[in-house]
């Protein structure tokens, strides 16, 4: 498969499977990410321009097997903090789009503090559905101290912050 560029030196392509049938790609590039999607044609194009633009990179330990990583950024969407994932070692379809952190946080406000809560419950912050989504997210606020491991279950979290200091603690130090 090849894809012309006209910096292809400063360019990187991930490929994110989304089902069988179709491919998502993203092309990060000096003017943005640019998401490529196709239904069995690799190189088909949308128009959807994303303009991402970075504060870090990261990555987590994978809550079934340690061993592996998935890799995240953080970064603004038109002045909006937000989380990408954008690989992981093995296998696992995953969605690389950015969900805004206040969507985050919204979503985790309806929980009650104190309480154990499964990697469902951020389900609904994806468009693509993938179960990966949201156990990988879950990843990622570990190693960002946003959440850990309720004790005695692995797939079970509980918050270290707050929802209403979440951008704060993920942008402390940055």
């Amino acid at each position: 498969m090849s894809k012309q560029s006209k910096k292809p030196e400063e360019n990187s392509n991930s490929v994110v499977a989304v089902d069988d049938t179709s491919t998502k790609f993203t092309e990060t590039g000096d003017d943005g990410d640019r998401v490529v999607e196709s239904k069995n044609n690799p190189v088909a194009s949308t128009d959807e321009k994303i303009q991402f633009e970075l504060i870090r990179k990261g990555s987590a330990s994978k809550l079934r097997d340690p061993t592996q990583l998935v890799q995240y950024e953080l970064g603004n969407v038109d002045d909006v903090l937000s989380l990408r994932i954008t690989s992981n070692d093995k296998d696992g379809l995953f969605s690389g789009e950015s969900i805004p952190i206040n969507k985050i946080a919204d979503c985790l406000s309806k929980l009650s503090d104190g309480a154990s809560f499964s990697s469902r419950v951020l389900h609904n912050l994806f468009s693509n559905q993938s179960n990966n989504n949201v156990g990988f997210l879950a990843a990622i606020f570990r190693a960002e101290n946003v959440l850990k491991a309720t004790e005695g279950k692995l797939y079970m979290h509980q918050f270290v912050v707050k929802h209403t200091e979440l951008e704060a603690h993920l942008t402390a130090n940055y």
